[in-house]
């Protein structure tokens, strides 16, 4: 039933994605699957009578079927506990590299809590634990806190009829094309749609209920690796 069926994505963001590249191949592929996108659109309310959501500059989007995300926001008890920063949001003031936070010096924060400018995703949160753990031994035997968390996240996503993308970036690097985790030789493919990607996420699912929650040692460096990168001058 798919031809009878209308999907439009409306998001706040310029685009499908919040870096460009990505946003380009991810565009392409929603437009090959017949998917809207609007972008820059702030859900201010909406009127269920009516069926359509308005933004806070009054545009307006019909819709049969809703699927909402609510605003992304820290758990009430930051807030209680006067953790929080001042624009409501509830997340913790964060160093973005030592992860210390920027209220109290023997306090860490890591994963959902923070405000780093890092996706809120599983991969980066297994990245910031292994910067947490040295920081905070560091900071235990009154060391400099060296350990630094680069924003480093990569994503599978999923695409239908056995394929799937993925992408790897982070805070001063955005998605690049290339191949990975080895350059020249992959097996997957950045930004790129392959069957390879989709049995690399399934591969990966094995990874980590067998050996990353059971605590053994990968080698799978912290930070991003600009390896198999393609940069274009």
């Amino acid at each position: 039933m798919r031809d009878k069926v209308e999907i439009t994505y409306v998001t706040p963001a310029a685009g499908a994605f919040t870096k460009p590249k990505a946003t380009i191949m991810l565009s392409k592929l929603l437009e090959e699957k017949q998917v809207k996108v609007i972008p820059d659109f702030y859900l201010q309310r909406v009127d269920n009578e009516r069926k359509v959501i308005i933004s806070y500059d009054e545009k307006e989007v019909p819709f049969d079927l809703l699927v909402s995300i609510p605003v992304n926001k820290g758990d009430q008890v930051i807030e209680n506990s006067n953790l929080g920063d001042e624009d409501g949001l509830n997340f913790v003031p964060t160093d973005k590299h030592t992860l210390q936070s920027k209220k109290y010096e023997n306090m860490f924060v890591i994963g959902d809590a923070t405000n780093v400018p890092a996706s809120k995703a599983g991969s980066v949160v297994h990245f910031e634990a292994e910067i947490l753990i040295e920081n905070i031994l560091s900071y235990i035997n009154g060391q400099p806190l060296e350990a630094k968390f680069d924003g480093h996240a990569n994503c599978f996503i999923e695409t239908g009829h056995g394929k799937a993308t993925l992408i790897d970036f982070n805070y001063d690097t955005e998605p690049l094309p290339g191949k990975f985790p080895f350059a020249g030789v992959g097996p997957m493919d950045l930004l790129k749609v392959t069957r390879a990607n989709h049995y690399g996420k399934l591969a990966f699912k094995w990874v980590y209920w067998h050996m990353l929650i059971t605590g053994k040692k990968l080698p799978v460096s912290t930070h991003m690796s600009m390896s198999g990168k393609l940069v274009e001058n």
